[in-house]
């Protein structure tokens, strides 16, 4: 059973951490504390660029292998991705208009591969240890929304 953490960040907006108390060693546990004030930060400044108050969650139970993630990236930099995109996006009336209408919810992931989908108001972005880029979630933004 997945535990949700979640701590507030602006009015009506909330991050949740998925996975919290499944942390599977004190090192891990510690990295996942240290990640929500740089979670928090990531959705309050995305939520302010973008006019809007979407909930953004990390799924800390597909990061098992974050210790030996060969970039050395805590997932909250992963995150950063796609809030990195969505500012982008919302830099144009036309793209804070289509994020304010069409995302109220982004769940990343660790994945395989990466990949992005968007299922109702749900934004689904999975990034794999090996690679990532905020370039690529814009483009499909772009190309979605």
């Amino acid at each position: 059973m997945k535990k949700f953490v979640l701590v507030p960040v602006v009015l009506f907006s909330v991050v949740s951490l998925i996975g919290l108390a499944s942390a599977q060693s004190l090192k891990q546990k510690d990295m996942i504390a240290s990640d929500l004030p740089r979670v928090a930060e990531l959705a309050t400044k995305t939520n302010q660029a973008c006019g809007t108050k979407i909930s953004f969650k990390l799924d800390y139970s597909t990061y098992a292998d974050v210790l030996n993630d060969v970039n050395n990236q805590s997932p909250w930099a992963y995150l950063a991705n796609a809030t990195d995109a969505l500012q982008k996006i919302c830099t144009t009336a036309a793209g804070k208009q289509a994020v304010q209408a069409k995302i109220k919810s982004v769940i990343v992931s660790h994945a395989s591969k990466e990949f992005e989908t968007l299922t109702g108001t749900v934004f689904r972005y999975g990034v794999p240890y090996s690679g990532h880029s905020p370039a690529t979630v814009v483009d499909w933004l772009q190309n979605h929304l």
